[in-house]
């Protein structure tokens, strides 16, 4: 896991400016006190940073490792507002206006933090073998989407897709759908946070909450005492665990994927897809650096980040089967992560009552990279006032968990 990540920055287009470890130094150990402290550095942590240093607010943002060194590093980078399958309806409204939303702040967060995130949109397709396929697709579609895709047959296929396999029925395709580097997205979250006055520590082991009768007063760590008025708990696996010293049930469940990278040499570009395939066994994932990712692996219950034979082996066999120049592509690594699921699917954004001064922001599953953006805007609403129910996110409340423990 770890050195697929530097794998990653290396091949990502992102050359590697460590986060101001020099700022663990005398500066940030005398005054180890900040309005807000976040803890956990990957994607959704950054983002809350960025924003709420957008707004002036005095932040701390705290990791027990590296920025980007969990889970962040190992997404693919989609942003399928459209094409996943949300069961929920308050989370399909939040991808797309989470999509929307990190277009509209792409200029200014890269000018902030001098990272390019890799961001494009060429659209998404999902094939289909047959018209069973695409009625089965059909009905297993939620009420909740409200995209109309546009539908290619054969030959519409054929013109737009060439490099697709001829035998594909037909196609839907998305072209709002986007993708982007995550470890660069990550960086960027973090780096623009910081131009705006956010200070941030990686290494800091032993995180506990701080709280006492009054409610959060920072936290204890490795390295000393940190006090604050509000803390958010963004650390996705190690989430639950954090909270349940607090005495919160907050269930996590990890799921491993797989994901292999590789590439086309210039005799064979022509096979090289443009454009992501979403298909029900795999994704192909053509992203800004050259590479083309493929992914990913579904292993509930795995926490381990090794990368079995099995699972790249799947994973290449689905990705010759809809795009048969893939055999031509050359290997160039495979990585896995693990994804924080909850019980019900949904992530933990917001406050919790019985503890004032505690949030949460964990819990995203496969789709952190997706709604980092507007869980940034919620938290940073929600620690200036704003009640979940005005922002229309309650069903997203920390409290759900213990609320159902009370009634059973």
């Amino acid at each position: 896991m770890r050195e697929g990540a530097r794998s990653i920055r290396k091949r990502s287009g992102y050359h590697p400016r460590a986060v101001s470890r020099s700022r663990i130094g005398s500066e940030i150990r005398g005054n180890l006190h900040a309005e807000t402290i976040i803890v956990g550095g990957g994607v959704i942590g950054c983002a809350i940073a960025c924003e709420l240093a957008t707004r002036g607010h005095d932040v701390l943002l705290v990791e027990r490792s590296r920025i980007a060194g969990g889970t962040s590093c190992a997404a693919a980078g989609m942003l399928a507002a459209d094409s996943e399958r949300f069961t929920h309806a308050v989370m399909a409204r939040l991808a797309k206006e989470s999509r929307e939303l990190l277009h509209k702040q792409k200029e200014r967060i890269s000018s902030l933090s001098g990272v390019e995130m890799g961001l494009q949109q060429y659209g998404f397709i999902t094939p289909f073998r047959s018209y069973s396929e695409v009625s089965n697709y059909k009905n297993n579609r939620s009420s909740n989407s409200s995209d109309e895709p546009f539908w290619w047959d054969r030959v519409s296929v054929q013109q737009e897709a060439s490099w697709l396999n001829r035998d594909i029925y037909g196609a839907y395709y998305r072209p709002s759908e986007s993708e982007i580097l995550p470890v660069n997205l990550t960086q960027a979250y973090v780096r623009a946070a910081q131009a705006m006055g956010a200070r941030v520590m990686e290494g800091v082991q032993d995180v506990r909450l701080h709280i006492d009768v009054n409610g959060v007063q920072g936290i204890r760590t490795s390295i000393g005492t940190m006090t604050s008025k509000n803390v958010i708990v963004a650390t996705g696996l190690q989430g639950e665990e954090l909270m349940r010293h607090a005495g919160l049930i907050l269930p996590v469940l990890p799921v491993k994927g797989e994901i292999a990278a590789v590439h086309f040499s210039p005799r064979h570009i022509g096979y090289r897809p443009d454009k992501t395939v979403y298909a029900d066994d795999i994704y192909i994932v053509p992203k800004a650096n050259g590479e083309v990712w493929l992914g990913a692996t579904s292993l509930p219950g795995r926490t381990d980040t090794k990368v079995s034979v099995q699972g790249i082996q799947k994973l290449f066999t689905a990705a010759t089967s809809w795009v048969p120049g893939m055999k031509e592509a050359h290997f160039l690594r495979a990585w896995a992560g693990v994804r924080p699921s909850t019980p019900d699917g949904l992530p933990y954004i917001g406050a919790c009552e019985s503890i004032p001064g505690l949030f949460t922001a964990f819990g995203h599953y496969r789709n952190g990279i997706l709604l980092s953006a507007i869980t940034g805007s919620l938290m940073a609403d929600i620690i200036y006032g704003k009640t979940s129910e005005a922002l229309g996110i309650q069903d997203l409340s920390p409290d759900r968990m213990n609320r159902k423990e009370i009634l059973q």
